[in-house]
């Protein structure tokens, strides 16, 4: 079988999921994690997949595990307010909504989905949306005035000591800064709680390499190649793992056929049995996830609601 670059596989898989070709796109995923089990672009794609053809509990069950490495990940937000609206939770629909919000402040669309839950919900649609603190600090790290973020993140994180995704926020900026033993700290504390949280890890594998604690590097930075096997060859040249050249990583191509008399989207996924299998009923194409969803990527998932990547038993 000929190779081909991880990256532009996971692009076919998502143009599969985009086709609603759900079944040949779920069977390529599980592919990939039988050479990378926990590679988190891989789960994403699932989860999209799965939130397509309307089966929520296992949708629900890998977008939070999303989340918790990747907090600011719109999809599995966005997908998780679907998902809890569906449930009649509109107060975890709106929380998730809001997520999507403060990463993306200037989307109408999310405004507009935001106002209805809200409406939805209260009875009366609010005229606009206020920025939240999380969107300021988001936006003055975009905006290179990280002090000013840093300050937005503590006022909202002693506002509300279980913003996971702040804290993380904040290990980030406070390591921009160079502001070494606190960004340690505050990437210590959300890894206590979200053991694979990407950014966590990678600060903690930068910051610790070449210390006295360099054996503990090392272990995290294992996690990161994990989570993104592309982290594995940075460089000095390429130093973010988003720079690294698509071909770094190639894998030979699953040969798929397909099963007419039982297609794998109509079966319980091993990894999956725990869940309610009532989820598992296919849908009509018309009652596919919204084109705004379908067409964005990348927000954040609520602290207790996210499980631990390593739980997944994958195939």
């Amino acid at each position: 079988m000929a190779k081909i670059p991880l990256r532009t596989y996971l692009q076919e898989i998502e143009r599969l999921v985009d086709s609603h070709r759900i079944d040949e796109a779920v069977a390529h995923s599980r592919y990939i994690l039988q050479f990378y089990p926990k590679y988190i672009d891989v789960y994403r794609i699932l989860g999209k997949a799965y939130l397509e053809v309307k089966r929520y509990g296992d949708a629900a069950d890998i977008l939070q595990r999303v989340l918790s490495s990747l907090p600011e990940d719109y999809v599995s937000n966005a997908g998780m307010s679907i998902i809890r609206e569906d449930e009649g939770n509109l107060d975890e629909a709106i929380w998730h909504m809001e997520r999507a919000f403060e990463i993306e402040p200037s989307n109408s669309t999310i405004q507009d989905e935001l106002r209805r839950l809200i409406g939805k919900r209260d009875g009366i649609e609010p005229q606009r949306i206020r920025l939240t603190r999380g969107a300021l600090a988001r936006m003055y790290l975009k905006g290179d005035l990280t002090q000013e973020a840093i300050t937005e993140l503590r006022i909202a994180l002693t506002e509300d000591p279980n913003r996971l995704d702040l804290k993380a926020l904040l290990a980030v900026a406070l390591n921009r800064l160079g502001q070494r033993v606190e960004a340690i700290d505050a990437a210590n504390q959300v890894l206590l709680k979200l053991p694979n949280n990407l950014d966590s890890n990678r600060i903690m594998a930068d910051l610790l390499a070449g210390t006295d604690r360099d054996a503990e590097a090392q272990d995290f930075r294992k996690i990161v190649v994990e989570l993104d096997p592309y982290s594995n060859f940075v460089s000095p040249s390429t130093p973010l793992a988003e720079q690294v050249p698509n071909q770094a990583v190639s894998l030979e191509r699953l040969e798929w056929k397909a099963a007419p008399t039982q297609p794998e989207i109509s079966e319980q996924p091993v990894w999956a049995t725990p869940l309610d299998s009532a989820s598992t009923e296919a849908v009509s194409s018309e009652e596919t996830v919204p084109e705004w969803l379908s067409s964005r990527q990348d927000i954040f998932g609520q602290a207790d609601l996210i499980g631990e990547i390593e739980e997944i038993p994958v195939l």
